[in-house]
């Protein structure tokens, strides 16, 4: 008869070999870590500092988002654009990725809401990577519309005058984050319609006749990372896909879904090492 003790010790080493065999099952999974920054900031200025500016817990220091940018293009990393990511991993069937791109890490770098400052601190960084590496990086600006260029907001956000800067430069993605930043879960169809439809038409509007535009609001990364199944039936008449906020890299498995995006969350306390982890995909 088999003793409780023998019992014991056979489930330990059966629970032991299944985490080990669902480790190395996730290690081979490729992913692709997507990032969501939002205001970039001189975090040391006192002008960005109490009480000339409130501090909130998702502004970054543009030194550590330079220190980041500089290590990823150190690393080869390949900047993907929100049309390239549908075109080669949702799109049925997917494009065929560059033989120039094949071999090279990915990552995708996100900005919401579009707020002036990040824009002001953004755009001259990008150019001088370019000039000094002669590497063009894409980041995707998720924007909401109605907020383009209006004073009098909380903080003040990017115009259309300045995003079609950074387009034309060759540097920015622009796609939509609602007119409003409406939580899509909370209002109704109408609404959804309204505020999915109208941010999209706007951007569209912004940067009509330029060359190179014809992805302009696409996609979507939901206000507060929240959606659902009626908000999601509407979203689908506007957009190919959608992306979350919930701190998860996207997971190249055959069952991804290109409305559940997942992103990494950032916030000022982020270190770089923790993001370039993440970015090797790594989870800590």
């Amino acid at each position: 008869m088999v003793s409780n003790a023998k019992l014991r010790r056979w489930a330990i080493a059966f629970l032991l070999g299944l985490i080990l065999v669902m480790i190395g099952g996730e290690l081979l999974i490729e992913k692709i870590a997507i990032f969501g920054f939002h205001d970039i900031i001189e975090i040391d200025n006192p002008r960005n500092q109490p009480p000339q500016r409130p501090e909130f817990s998702a502004d970054y220091s543009i030194n550590k988002f330079e220190a980041f940018l500089r290590e990823l293009v150190a690393r080869n990393y390949w900047f993907l654009s929100s049309q390239d990511l549908y075109n080669y991993y949702f799109k049925t069937p997917p494009d065929p990725i560059p033989v120039n791109y094949k071999s090279r890490p990915k990552v995708m770098v996100t900005i919401d809401d579009g707020y002036r400052e990040a824009h002001l601190n953004v755009l001259p960084l990008l150019e001088q990577l370019h000039r000094e590496t002669g590497e063009k990086l894409t980041v995707v600006w998720f924007i909401n519309s109605s907020f383009m260029g209006v004073p009098g907001s909380y903080l003040e956000h990017a115009s259309c005058e300045e995003l079609r800067e950074g387009v034309i430069r060759g540097y920015y993605d622009i796609q939509s984050h609602g007119a409003n930043h409406d939580n899509l879960t909370l209002i109704s169809e109408e609404e959804v319609h309204k505020e999915v439809g109208r941010s999209q038409q706007e951007l569209r509007d912004c940067l009509a006749g330029l060359e190179g535009t014809e992805t302009v609001a696409n996609h979507i990364s939901y206000p507060f990372g929240a959606i659902d199944d009626n908000a999601l039936e509407i979203v689908k008449l506007y957009h190919q896909s959608g992306y979350l906020y919930n701190t998860r890299s996207l997971r190249l498995t055959p069952f991804r879904d290109p409305y559940f995006i997942p992103r990494q969350t950032v916030n000022r306390n982020t270190s770089v090492g923790r993001l370039l982890r993440l970015a090797a995909g790594g989870w800590f």
